[in-house]
């Protein structure tokens, strides 16, 4: 059985990651003026797993012919010529990917909602697990809703990445943009990359719609990949920390999402038997560009996905 420390040992772990950062947390524009449909009334949250299985890979292979060469001098090496990133591809070049073991399943976890009140409880439960497991670091993607931030919060951030989380876009208001107009969509989704970008540094993310919910207006605002989910804890409705283990643990295959959310602390329990045991059973868990970049599946800006399954995994 896995014993997790106590959390004023792995405290001292999450702050010292957060002494090289200097916090900004400047206010964002004032959204636009909402209309009758742009309210808080559904903002709660929802289950839509019909999803469409939609994943990019190729599979290279190379024939090599030895040439022996005894009158000419050897040819000069030519250099490959630098190629730009195709725009309609998700740019992983700078993922950094070697701590991943090639010889593990790849499970994804994501946590929606955040950064709330549980946090800093799974940032510790992740310090905890990669201190003991250097050999399977575990790293994960955060949905985060600009709504939320507040200096304390974009500290435990900063730690996030520095333990290796991914951080994704999960709207500004947590509004169904599918109540929303263009203008409103678009600012939702740009005022969170702006805050997100003073973190990570980075102009775009991936993006999670609020409940799931999709349609052509809102798709034509997004510039990123739509990273959806295949297994689904339902942790929001208060299911047992049982309950969320085994969700993941009957469902898991090599490139499954997981959804589970920030704010629940029966999740936070689960995460601490789910670590280790997902290793014992040759998994590691990762963030999304991570994954996808390890299994050599490219994500398409404006696609939708569900999974990044390995080539020849089924």
């Amino acid at each position: 059985m896995y014993h997790f420390r106590k959390k004023k040992q792995i405290l001292p772990i999450i702050f010292s990651l957060l002494t090289p950062f200097c916090v900004s947390c400047r206010r964002v524009p004032t959204p636009p003026t909402p209309n009758e449909q742009f309210s808080t009334e559904n903002n709660t949250p929802s289950v839509d797993n019909e999803r469409t299985d939609q994943h990019f890979s190729e599979d290279f292979s190379e024939d090599f012919t030895d040439y022996i060469i005894d009158d000419f001098p050897p040819p000069q090496a030519v250099l490959p010529t630098p190629t730009a990133p195709d725009p309609a591809i998700w740019d992983v070049t700078d993922v950094d990917i070697s701590y991943i073991d090639p010889a593990r399943k790849l499970i994804s976890f994501t946590f929606d909602d955040a950064p709330a009140k549980t946090l800093e409880s799974i940032l510790a439960v992740f310090a905890a697990f990669n201190e003991d497991n250097p050999d399977c670091q575990a790293t994960a993607t955060l949905f985060c809703n600009g709504l939320y931030f507040d200096n304390q919060s974009t500290q435990l951030l900063h730690a996030a990445r520095a333990l290796g989380f991914e951080l994704g876009n999960h709207s500004y208001s947590h509004f169904d943009l599918t109540t929303l107009d263009p203008a409103q969509i678009e600012w939702e989704i740009s005022a969170t990359d702006e805050i997100l970008s003073r973190i990570d540094g980075k102009e775009k993310h991936l993006f999670r719609a609020p409940f799931g919910r999709i349609d052509e207006t809102v798709r034509a605002q997004i510039q990123t990949p739509i990273m959806n989910w295949t297994i689904d804890t339902l942790d929001w409705t208060n299911a047992s920390e049982k309950d969320v283990y085994a969700a993941v643990w009957n469902n898991k295959f090599s490139g499954g999402i997981v959804l589970m959310h920030d704010g629940y602390g029966n999740t936070v329990s689960a995460l601490k038997r789910l670590l280790p045991d997902l290793k014992e059973a040759g998994y590691q868990v990762v963030s999304l560009s991570a994954m996808a970049k390890a299994h050599g599946v490219s994500l398409r800006n404006g696609g939708e996905y569900i999974r990044a399954r390995k080539k020849g995994d089924g």
